[in-house]
């Protein structure tokens, strides 16, 4: 799990200010990345290879400790899971939870999501994507840092497969207008809400995180977006 430490001066979506290890995370990531970890590297994963078997393939980005992605696959053991995540205490209570539960259809990369997209996910192979309660970085200052941005979408919109799906949820509602504002300006998204605040309704599937339940307890309502894509534009 070596850090990459290329590119220092590019504007990342996150900064690492992590807690100590716990004994039980630091022997996840010592013992069980090898076998669910996928390290970055410049080659496009060979997607079979990596779960031995064909599948929807599912990104989900910036999952925390993992509580959403592994309801998920649970739930979907038909799907193919990564996970993508940079701090490396929720990355140890996830393959602990991998492990807990005889899982083989997650696999976690460490790295930021920019670089995972540019480098490793194949033209056209992903079904669905997740972002859940991404860092809102609501000063002013710091929105330069917001993980969606155009970047991200035109990434996004390379690497997602013919009736793919973007699903996003936020509870900062900054951060939910300038993701309306953003997605509804590229002709190339289709917001597959029927209201006229372009917000979708909760899904039944996506179950409360400890972020989404923060922001409830401070009151915050909670948006939901779900797009689809013409990949003729």
């Amino acid at each position: 799990m070596k850090e990459n430490t290329k590119n220092k001066n590019i504007i990342r979506s996150y900064v690492k200010r992590e807690g100590r290890l716990t004994s039980s995370q630091r022997y996840a990531l010592n013992n069980y990345w090898k076998k669910h970890g996928v390290n970055l590297s410049a080659e496009n994963l060979d997607l079979k290879s990596l779960y031995k078997r064909r599948g929807p393939f599912i990104l989900d980005i910036g999952v925390g400790t993992g509580d959403s992605t592994l309801n998920h696959a649970q739930k979907h053991p038909e799907n193919n899971y990564l996970a993508i995540e940079v701090h490396r205490p929720g990355i140890g209570q996830l393959l602990n939870k991998i492990e807990l539960n005889n899982l083989t259809n997650i696999k976690i990369s460490n790295h930021d999501v920019i670089d995972v997209l540019q480098n490793q996910i194949p033209y056209r192979s992903v079904n669905q994507i997740f972002i859940f309660f991404s860092d809102p970085w609501p000063k002013m200052k710091h929105q330069k840092r917001r993980l969606i941005n155009k970047q991200l979408i035109g990434l996004v919109k390379e690497k997602i497969a013919l009736h793919g799906r973007l699903h996003i949820a936020t509870d900062w509602q900054d951060y939910a207008n300038h993701i309306r504002n953003l997605c509804s300006s590229d002709p190339a998204l289709i917001n597959l809400s029927a209201n006229k605040l372009y917000t979708s309704p909760r899904p039944v599937w996506r179950i409360e995180t400890r972020y989404e339940a923060r922001g409830l307890r401070l009151n915050h309502n909670v948006w939901d977006f779900c797009y689809g894509f013409n990949l003729n534009v």
